[in-house]
């Protein structure tokens, strides 16, 4: 019933690896895929006993990735559809690509978007057509994972709607949501719109069914429980009826939203951040729904005694009151190691893991 699952941040190998994550690194797939392949023997020779990958933190599940797996497009959701609307994206060798530009930022009137189906023809779209067709046609040995994808498990990934709207607009969807709730809903629903075209077209053009979608609602906890549950809730129920069972994302402490969250339909699985109540979540939610949590950031970091995590560990594990539960974390720079190897070992000492390398 207990899992657990790390990830290497790009900050972490630059600078313990000396990996650079340029613009190439993203747009072409095959350089990627090399890449990658150095970078996984790197982490595995840093971690030979433990579930510790590198992979994008929290999307991939590593008991479905292959060798051969090339990533097309492995750049976030919003991202992408901020790119597609006129954002340009932005790489730095040590650390997370972005984007600069807030493409919505003074829209007023919803008929100035795009129509979604329009977006297939954006030239980003077609590029990324022709590297899936590519790889197919000229490398059969290898598996193109799409755009949305990080592994072969059919579950899709986006940013969550109220997290997509910020990327998109900054700020002012905040103050239209109240003074133009009309707009607000018109923009979420065109976010929806969207995220479900280009899922559904790149499934199809890598031959890689949907089995489920996971939403990063990282913005979610900016807001009340009433923004929530009109602004937030009816669009990801709709993802959860259009593409399948929903494992939501929320950072930090979201007891505030978790009634709100608990409405979504098709829910199977949140996956919080630190502070939010496990507690609460399996009283909402039942015995038997899946809690995926991360450990406090603070409590990782170099100079922090042990206890400290080994507390929280304690207290997560009682209040999961025997659930489906995974522990997930990604490795920063300034973590000391030492903290977060000890939450595997305890687990294994506790008979409830046992410490092993799925790749």
């Amino acid at each position: 019933m207990i899992k657990i699952e790390a990830s290497v941040s790009k900050g972490w190998l630059h600078k313990f690896g000396g990996f650079d994550f340029t613009d190439q690194y993203y747009l072409n797939p095959i350089y990627r895929w090399e890449q990658d392949s150095k970078i996984n023997e790197f982490v595995r020779e840093k971690f030979p006993r433990f579930a510790i990958y590198n992979m994008e933190a929290n999307l991939v599940q590593a008991r479905y990735v292959r060798d051969n797996q090339v990533l097309v497009g492995a750049i976030q959701p919003n991202m992408i559809l901020a790119t597609l609307l006129g954002a340009r994206f932005s790489f730095s060798a040590d650390k997370d690509a972005d984007v600069s530009g807030r493409p919505l930022e003074f829209i007023s009137d919803i008929n100035n978007l795009p129509s979604p189906e329009s977006i297939l023809e954006h030239s980003l779209i077609k590029d990324l057509d022709k590297q899936i067709l590519n790889i197919g046609d000229t490398l059969p040995e290898l598996r193109a994972i799409p755009p949305f994808f990080w592994d072969e498990s059919g579950r899709a990934t986006i940013h969550g709607i109220i997290t997509t709207s910020l990327k998109l607009t900054g700020d002012n969807i905040m103050i239209i949501m109240m003074s133009d709730p009309d707009l607000a809903h018109a923009i979420h629903q065109w976010i929806v719109d969207a995220y479900v075209i280009l899922i559904n077209h790149f499934a199809g053009l890598a031959e890689l069914p949907v089995t489920s979608v996971h939403v990063g609602e990282c913005a979610g906890t900016m807001i009340s429980s009433e923004l929530y549950e009109e602004f937030v809730v009816p669009y990801i129920s709709q993802l959860g009826n259009k593409l399948g069972a929903v494992r939501l994302h929320t950072c930090g402490v979201s007891d505030h939203i978790l009634g709100a969250i608990s409405h979504i339909q098709n829910l199977k699985i949140i996956d919080t951040g630190s502070g939010t109540s496990v507690a609460k979540i399996r009283e909402l939610m039942g015995p038997d729904f899946e809690i995926n949590v991360a450990p406090p950031l603070e409590f990782l970091l170099d100079g922090i005694p042990q206890s400290e995590i080994l507390d929280w560990l304690d207290k997560t594990l009682t209040e999961n009151q025997n659930g489906p539960l995974q522990i997930a974390y990604h490795i920063e720079t300034d973590y000391d190691i030492r903290n977060c190897l000890v939450i595997h070992e305890e687990l294994e000492k506790r008979g409830l893991i046992s410490n092993t390398r799925l790749y």
